[in-house]
Parts: C-alpha cells; sequence; structure tokens
C-alpha cells in the first residue's frame, strides 16, 4: 500500500471522528477530573475514596468500552519501608506493611501493623507466625458481598479478577475494584523514574505528579492458590501517563485498542489479548522510540512499530509491565500452545502488511476511501474534522452521564463548599460548565431529599418545606439545562399548585419549541448558530438545551407513575428517562384533569397523542417509546378512553424494554380491564 502519509492522515481524521478530536478528549478528561474532586470529600465520609480507573477516565467512548472504578479505604495506608510508619497517626490510619522480598515481581504481602476499625479490613485478616496479613481472596470476597448488598441492581454482580464485576446492559461491564493505596512508591518501581528521565517521557512534571500520587495493591495473586499475594496496580498514574500523550499517540492507542477488538480477538472470538497489554505496547514505544514523529501524516507508521514490538513480545513471551519490568505480565496468560496460536495469527496479520487495517470494521471505510480516491486530501486541522455545533453535542450529552446524589444535609454543605473552592481557581470553559452543571444537579437533588424528608415528618411544617423545595428547583433552573424547568413544575403538580405549575409549563412550552433548540442529537444547526454563536457555554446549557427528565426511583415525583417506578426499580432500572415533550404535554394533561378543564385537558391529550403518532425520533428517542406510551396510555386512562388507553399500552409492550415496564403495562391492562367491567 503506497502513499502512507496520505493514508494516515484518512485514518488520523476517521480516529477523530470515532475516537475524539483533541478538544472533545480534552473535555472529557476535565470534566472527570472536576466530578471526582467535588465528590472526594463525600465519598470519603461515605468511607470509601474512589476514582474512575481505564479507558473511559483516559478520554475514550468506544461501544465496548466498561466502565472501571477503584474504591479504597481513606484510613488504611500501605508503606513500603518500616520507616514510614511514623508519617501516621496510630489509631486513626490502618498502617499496612509490603513485604515482597520472596514474591514474583509486582506482587506483595500485606502485613497489618495497627488496628482497623474498617469491618471489611478486620474480617480479612489471617494470622501466619505470628504476623497478621491481609488475605486477597477474603478482602475479595467480603467486599463482592457488600457490593451485591448495596442495590438491586448489583445483587448479580460477580467476582472478576480483582473485580467486583455487573453487567447492566449487554454491551459493556461495570468494574469495582476494592483496593488499598499507597502514597509512596515502592522500590521495585525506582529505576522508572531514572528511565523516565534519561528518556525524556514523560517529562518531568508528569513523573512529579505520578509520585505524589503513588499506587495502589489490588486483592488478586500471581496465582490463585496464593491468597496472601496482593498485586500492585499503576493505574493512577498510567492515566497521568496518557494525559500526558499528543493526541495522536492517543489515536494511536485507539487504533490499536480498535484493531485488537475487532482483528486479533474478534476474528477468533478470544481474548488472550487484553487492552491492557495494548497500553503497556504503545507506552514502550513511545518511550524507547525517541526520533519516532508522532503526527498525523505519520500515525501508520507509528501504528506498524507498535504492531512489531506486539509481535515481539509474543515471540519471546515477555511483556514488561511499563513500572515494574521484572513483571512479565504474559508469565501465565501467553505460553505454550496459546502463545504459538497467537504468533501465527499476528505473523499472518503482519504478512498483509498495513492493510490488514482493512479488516476492521471501523478503520475500513476511512482507509477506503483514501485508497478509492486518490485526488482527496485530508485536513487534519480539528476545525474541519468537528464542527462547533457537533462539539457542542458531544458536550452536553457528555454532561448527563454526571449526577450528584445527595444523602444528607451535611453532604449538601459539602458539595456546594468544594465547588466554591474550586471556583476561586483558575478554570477553563468544560470545568466551568461542569461546575454550573454540577451545582444545578445538587440543588435539584437536595430538593428531593428534602421532600422525602418532609413526607417522613408528619409533624413538620409543610408549607416551609415546599417554600424551600420551590426555591432550590428555581435556583436549579438558573444554572442547569433549559428543560429543568420541568422539575418546577413536577414540584408544584404535586403540591396541588396547578395555576403554578401551569405557568411554568407555558413559560417552558414557549422556550422548548424554539428553532434553534438542541436535544440529542438532533439540532438545527443553521438556527443554533445564529442565535447561539456568541453565547458561552452555560448560556447555551440554559437557553438552548434539552435533557430527559429523570425521575428517580427511591423519590416519588407524579403519583400517576408510582407503579412504573416500583416495577423498574425491581428490576435493576433505577431511573425513569421521559422526553422533556412527553413529560410537558403530561403535566399539561393533568394540570388541566385536576383544574376541571376538560377542554384543555382533551387539547393536550391530543397533542400528546399527536406527537407520539408523528414523531421520527426526533423528540422520543427509540429507546425511550416504551415509557412515552405507556405515560399517553395513563392519561388516556384517567379520561376513562379505555380502548385508546389499552392500545397505548399494547404499544408500549412492543417497543424495546429499555425501562423494563412489561410487568407495570400488564398490571394497568388488567386493571383497565377490571374499570371496562
Amino acid at each position: 500500500m503506497d502513499n502512507i502519509p496520505r493514508l494516515s492522515e484518512a485514518v488520523y481524521v476517521g480516529l477523530c471522528r470515532e475516537v475524539g478530536s483533541p478538544s472533545i478528549v480534552r473535555m472529557r478528561r476535565e470534566m472527570m477530573d472536576t466530578d471526582e474532586a467535588v465528590n472526594q470529600p463525600v465519598n470519603i465520609m461515605r468511607g470509601f475514596d474512589r476514582m474512575e480507573s481505564g479507558s473511559r477516565r483516559e478520554g475514550f467512548r468506544l461501544r465496548t468500552s466498561d466502565a472501571d472504578w477503584m474504591f479504597w479505604p481513606p484510613d488504611c495506608k500501605v508503606i513500603c519501608d518500616i520507616s514510614q510508619i511514623i508519617l501516621y497517626r496510630i489509631p486513626q490510619h490502618t498502617v499496612i506493611l509490603m513485604e515482597y522480598d520472596d514474591l514474583p515481581p509486582g506482587f506483595t504481602r500485606l502485613n497489618l501493623m495497627s488496628q482497623s476499625n474498617n469491618s471489611q479490613t478486620i474480617s480479612s485478616c489471617v494470622v501466619v507466625n505470628p504476623k497478621a496479613y491481609l488475605s486477597s481472596t477474603l478482602f475479595r470476597d467480603n467486599h463482592l458481598r457488600f457490593v451485591r448488598s448495596c442495590n438491586v441492581p448489583l445483587t448479580n454482580a460477580f467476582p472478576h479478577g480483582p473485580c467486583s464485576t455487573y453487567s447492566l446492559f449487554q454491551e459493556a461491564d461495570t468494574d469495582f475494584a476494592f483496593c488499598i493505596q499507597s502514597h509512596h512508591w515502592p522500590k521495585l518501581a525506582l529505576p522508572w523514574i531514572e528511565r523516565s528521565s534519561e528518556r525524556g517521557w514523560p517529562d518531568q512534571n508528569v513523573v512529579d505528579g505520578i509520585l505524589r500520587g503513588g499506587f495502589h495493591v489490588v486483592p488478586i495473586g500471581s496465582t490463585s492458590e496464593n491468597e496472601l499475594e496482593w498485586r500492585m496496580s499503576f493505574s493512577q498514574a498510567e492515566q497521568k501517563v496518557v494525559y500526558s500523550m499528543n493526541h495522536c499517540q492517543f489515536l494511536c492507542y485507539g487504533l490499536f485498542k480498535i484493531f485488537l477488538k475487532e482483528v486479533i480477538n474478534g476474528k477468533t472470538n478470544t481474548s488472550i489479548l487484553c487492552s491492557y497489554f495494548i497500553k503497556t505496547n504503545v507506552f514502550w514505544v513511545i518511550q524507547n522510540n525517541n526520533s519516532l514523529s508522532w503526527k498525523p501524516d505519520n500515525l501508520l507508521s507509528c501504528f506498524w512499530k507498535s504492531f512489531k514490538l506486539l509481535i515481539s513480545m509474543v515471540l519471546t513471551g515477555n511483556c514488561p509491565n511499563f513500572f515494574i519490568p521484572q513483571n512479565n505480565m504474559f508469565r501465565v496468560k501467553v505460553t505454550g500452545s496459546v502463545q504459538y496460536s497467537l504468533l501465527s495469527q499476528l505473523y499472518d496479520l503482519y504478512n498483509i502488511g498495513i492493510s490488514c487495517l482493512l479488516l476492521s470494521e471501523t478503520i475500513r471505510p476511512y482507509l477506503s476511501l483514501a485508497i478509492s480516491n486518490r485526488i482527496l486530501r485530508f485536513s487534519t486541522d480539528e476545525r474541519s474534522i468537528i464542527s462547533a455545533t457537533d462539539l457542542d453535542r458531544c458536550l452536553f450529552g457528555e454532561l448527563l452521564i454526571f449526577d450528584q446524589t445527595i444523602q444528607s444535609a451535611k453532604e449538601f454543605a459539602i458539595y456546594i463548599k468544594q465547588m466554591e473552592r474550586m471556583i476561586r481557581g483558575v478554570l477553563t470553559s468544560y470545568q466551568t460548565l461542569m461546575l454550573q452543571y454540577m451545582t444545578s444537579s445538587v440543588l435539584r437533588n437536595i430538593a428531593m431529599f428534602l421532600q422525602s424528608c418532609m413526607y417522613l415528618n408528619e409533624n413538620g411544617n409543610k408549607a416551609c418545606y415546599n417554600a424551600k423545595i420551590a426555591a432550590l428547583l428555581n435556583q436549579s433552573c438558573n444554572f442547569g439545562y433549559l428543560s429543568d424547568i420541568l422539575y418546577l413544575a413536577i414540584h408544584f403538580y404535586r403540591t396541588r399548585r396547578h395555576e403554578d405549575s401551569l405557568r411554568f409549563l407555558h413559560k417552558g412550552h414557549e422556550r422548548m419549541t424554539l428553532p434553534y433548540i438542541m436535544y440529542m442529537e438532533h439540532v438545527n444547526v443553521y438556527m443554533y448558530n445564529y442565535y447561539m454563536k456568541r453565547s458561552s457555554l452555560g448560556t447555551k446549557m440554559r437557553r438552548a438545551v434539552l435533557r430527559n427528565i429523570d425521575i428517580y426511583c427511591a423519590f416519588s415525583y407524579i403519583d400517576e407513575l408510582v407503579l412504573e417506578q416500583e416495577v423498574s426499580k425491581n428490576n435493576s432500572m433505577l431511573t425513569l428517562h421521559i422526553p422533556p415533550l412527553v413529560m410537558l404535554h403530561m403535566l399539561f394533561i393533568l394540570n388541566h384533569y385536576r383544574l376541571g378543564d376538560t377542554v384543555r385537558s382533551q387539547q393536550s391529550l391530543q397533542d400528546l397523542q399527536t406527537l407520539l403518532y408523528n414523531d421520527d425520533g426526533t423528540c422520543v428517542p427509540l429507546l425511550l417509546r416504551d415509557i412515552s406510551w405507556q405515560i399517553l396510555g395513563i392519561c388516556h386512562q384517567i379520561f376513562g378512553n379505555y380502548l385508546e388507553s389499552l392500545r397505548c399500552y399494547h404499544f408500549s409492550l412492543q417497543q424495546e424494554s429499555f425501562h423494563k415496564l412489561q410487568k407495570a403495562t400488564l398490571i394497568r391492562i388488567n386493571s383497565l380491564q377490571n374499570e371496562a367491567l
């Protein structure tokens, strides 16, 4: 295959669209970092510090990317040398000494040097001649039981290596790794510092940040029989190393991940190699090849260099850990017939040459376009790859994965204090938007928390509670999405202030039907650019962007949807996601009905029916049609339109069951038949 630079640019452009442009990747990282910084004190108060790790934290959003979380008790402190014990306060801190002289490189035993107040830690101890050690097996099993007890979706969690894993959807798993942190740097990894300095990558600022962050130990041994062994994990350090990559290096890593998934593992339906090996491979290529040009027009040459190193690793049966090279990560997994079979497969791909990338369904279209049209040029300037509107779409969609759950007034105070502290610093536009969104979310959640307190406290002053809730929701609207005004309308409907609810519904309807509104991926690009061109991101969110109305099953919002909440909750769905226009029309119907305004309520019912029958997915996404048809059926049933209601419930059953509402639908059908009799 000739003309490698032009083909490289074509793949670079394709990967920017599939993996993310520089701005998109930076936005994802800044948002996750901000979320972690704000949530850290609350997480510690709840008993665990935490961080997201793996591909998503690095900035990828591939369809099959797992969500990886690490949790650790903040009072447990791992030390690498006995002299470091003086740095901690006993009994506030549980001090644990690493011992690894006679163990495989990268593994350690944990000698408990002081008493612990953590029940999972205490129950994980075993006594060996006469020292107390933490058993990785007991620690892992104890936390698996803890995960299963947390809520309904996690009851089916299963052990997976050092993690507790559960699958909420078919495409990707969520891994919870309960571990212990060390703020020190292990002796075995000290040569990495010198090696990085000699070779100039990563730079000294990154190295210093890694050393300040330390590392973790996760509950898994070198073999399943060694229950006292723990593995050293450098996930936090690896995240910082990935952040230090330039965008071409990051896309090469992403290209290799896609190639692994779709070609190496995909063709044989096996997973001998994991993405962690690929990450390590790319780290070594970058650090050991200072002369390699990491630019868009050289992307394929960089990938090929990485691929050849992978073949060499499989040939020798040695994949050295980036931080502790003595730790051969192929030692158990890539040996014997497995090693031979994998080497044969990789060698066949090598003989095809760089054309083997055509075997990837994701990469093939971009390469084929460049091959078939030799005149076509590919600009790698970001502005030519992604428009400003598409960047906004990605940005506001990314916000939807974050939310702040409030469990007490004390947590609310901590959130506000953390956000105020961050605001005093220098913030990027993405961080500013993230804090604005988090403020809106926190205010809305504390309002729901107060509502639950109000109904638990029968002797409380409900008028005072309602006034506070309304004030919090009003403030939330000033920071959040345009559609957040519907939460105020819901509150006033619930408290029987139907005229106030209608006032906000009319205001919401006027704003939500403007021609420049963005909802998910749908927007009139010309109108959006015309009206929002000079607006800040925060202004765009408040004036032009809609999001689904999230009905958390832990709280009561609308009495007419309580059955759906209970059924979804029992089926591991903790939130009902309702399209904003569907919620708008539902509230119009219910408020007019409660006020006895038959004409307007019937007209609103007709508007909702017209929306569902005629929508092409612009206002009612495919995944949300089950709850949308259910809502229309409920509204028809309230009016006694039994035949129309029955038709809507059957339409709901025919949709993809995203909310797992079938039982609720069948219950309503039975009640409908009883009413008809």
